[in-house]
């Protein structure tokens, strides 16, 4: 029995080495990722600021803007492809069903495959975007932008909402709601005296787009940065929890061939006095 149980611990010692060379691997690649991904966050932030600087100085040079007419919202939810993250992607799914509880939803775009299994069981119809992209770019972002518009214009929809992972530290980040469409009122910058070429009209049309541009790529930008550092903080507690139970079956299975050793000098004295009578 004990030489049993013996091989069954060297067996689950095995395993667990081998799952912890896997977590390890992973924490790394991770780690990779995100020296290459998280420098461009900083620019990203930068972008969008600056874009909706322009747009709130066109918001007050067009006195005619243009109004959004219908029904109910669209829901862009942006998540990862990969799992292995911890909670990261389920907080995004909560943050998105509250949306969906306190909103009239008619379409969801889903941005990565956590968010389109997730939402595909649902009775809202759904656009997804799955292997997108592997560090968003502009020319993403504008395609999913105008996927969004498409689907308000075909379903008479009056809003659009996105949900997404705000990144705060890489111990937290947050899920975030923000509105879209339509927009909400400025605040009058201090010099608004601006000359606008082409005609404000249609600069107007031009910047918010691009302003709804770079909202979405800040989304997804700040969403893969947590993603990866939720990933290497996951992958690293697993691997810690593989060492110390490596270190737990390790002392277990001494003491077991302890005691099996201690056992067989036991008999062999026994044997020895029954024999000496």
């Amino acid at each position: 029995m004990s030489k049993g149980k013996l091989r069954a611990i060297k067996k689950r010692i095995e395993s667990t080495n081998s799952t912890m060379q896997i977590t390890r691997a992973m924490e790394m690649v991770a780690r990779a990722k995100i020296n290459k991904i998280h420098k461009g966050l900083k620019f990203v932030r930068l972008y969008e600021r600056a874009i909706e600087r322009a747009l709130v100085r066109a918001y007050f040079g067009d006195t005619n803007h243009p109004k959004i007419e219908g029904e109910g919202e669209i829901l862009l939810v942006v998540s990862s492809d990969m799992g292995l993250a911890g909670a990261f992607n389920a907080e995004i799914m909560k943050a998105a069903e509250r949306e969906i509880m306190n909103s009239d939803i008619r379409h969801i775009v889903t941005v990565g495959i956590k968010a389109e299994s997730f939402f595909r069981k649902g009775d809202i119809p759904i656009s997804s975007f799955s292997h997108f992209y592997d560090t968003p770019d502009l020319d993403e972002a504008a395609i999913i932008v105008d996927d969004a518009l498409d689907i308000m214009e075909s379903e008479h929809a009056g809003g659009l909402r996105m949900v997404y992972s705000s990144f705060k530290n890489p111990l937290a980040q947050i899920p975030k709601a923000v509105k879209l469409l339509p927009l909400d009122e400025f605040s009058r910058p201090d010099n608004d005296f601006f000359d606008f070429e082409p005609e404000i009209d249609v600069l107007f049309k031009d910047v918010l787009n691009s302003w709804l541009v770079a909202k979405v790529l800040h989304g997804m930008y700040e969403t893969k940065v947590g993603e990866l550092f939720s990933r290497q903080t996951a992958m690293k507690n697993a691997t810690e929890n593989a060492k110390s139970m490596i270190e737990q079956l390790t002392l277990v299975r001494n003491k077991l061939r302890q005691s099996n050793i201690t056992q067989e000098i036991i008999e062999v004295v026994n044997g020895a006095e029954a024999l000496n009578g």
